[in-house]
């Protein structure tokens, strides 16, 4: 059994966490099968998770070559496929199902004026720079409105995929999942992705995986989106990682990706 107590009472949101893993369950997904989830206890007043334990260990302890590596993004190309495939009702934070927000875009925004006040804040940057950034972000993904909201993992990392002996993958962790579109689940992956792997390593992993990849939606350029996507997610793990070694890192592939938004 695996057991988790949480740190914050809202968060993960109420009815998220069982709602996920009945609607992985339905669709014959693979994933920890849930046996308790509880708020109401007095020891345990922010909540605990109570779960399966799955065989195997995660992803990010196992050294992979350029033929393992493929064949592991080829494979998770396929399981996020069909993640992905499981549409959810509105944008945001999805609670006991339904989303917050009926727009796409009003829920990033909200979500980028969430990020920049504690950015703000904790004077990691100014409100002048934030306000420049945030109109070329917004106006961007402005042209993906129409894609579907579907259940996005929210952290799909290597630390995040259990492989078993056999070399099957289960997505674990679903305490960030959202309803977005597919590219900004993907996106958030290639970005893990960028501090993770060499130049020739990156290209050949994110390559394979968009091969494999494929849902009803997927026909949008997600080249011309991901480097803007990578903007939004730097500054939610700039807030993160403040006073962290990993943050000098993140600030410079920041700014990268700042700098692509006017070319």
């Amino acid at each position: 059994m695996f057991f988790k107590i949480y740190k914050q009472r809202n968060w993960p949101e109420d009815g998220k966490l069982i709602f996920i893993n009945q609607k992985l369950i339905e669709n014959h997904i693979g994933c920890a099968k849930m046996i308790a989830f509880d708020r109401s206890d007095s020891f345990f007043q922010t909540g605990f998770l109570l779960e399966e334990c799955l065989p195997g260990i995660t992803a990010d302890r196992i050294v992979f070559g350029p033929e393992s590596g493929r064949e592991f993004y080829k494979k998770l190309a396929l399981l996020v496929s069909k993640i992905h495939r499981i549409q959810i009702e509105n944008y945001g934070y999805i609670g006991n199902g339904i989303a917050s927000y009926s727009s796409f875009t009003e829920s990033m925004i909200d979500k980028y004026d969430e990020i920049a006040k504690a950015l703000i804040n904790k004077k990691l940057l100014d409100k002048n720079s934030l306000l420049e950034i945030k109109k070329p972000v917004i106006d961007k993904l402005r042209i993906i409105e129409s894609l579907p909201s579907v259940l996005n993992h929210g952290d799909l990392s290597t630390k995040n995929v259990m492989v078993d002996k056999h070399g099957e993958l289960t997505l674990i962790d679903w305490d960030d999942a959202m309803s977005y579109n597919w590219i900004a689940d993907i996106s958030r992956m290639t970005y893990w992705m960028k501090f993770q792997y060499n130049d020739y390593e990156y290209a050949m992993y994110r390559h394979t995986f968009m091969e494999h990849y494929s849902t009803d939606g997927a026909n949008f350029d997600f080249d011309a989106l991901e480097s803007t996507f990578h903007v939004w997610i730097g500054l939610d793990y700039l807030n993160y990682l403040a006073s962290k070694p990993q943050y000098e890192d993140t600030l410079t592939y920041f700014k990268e990706t700042v700098d692509k938004l006017s070319l």
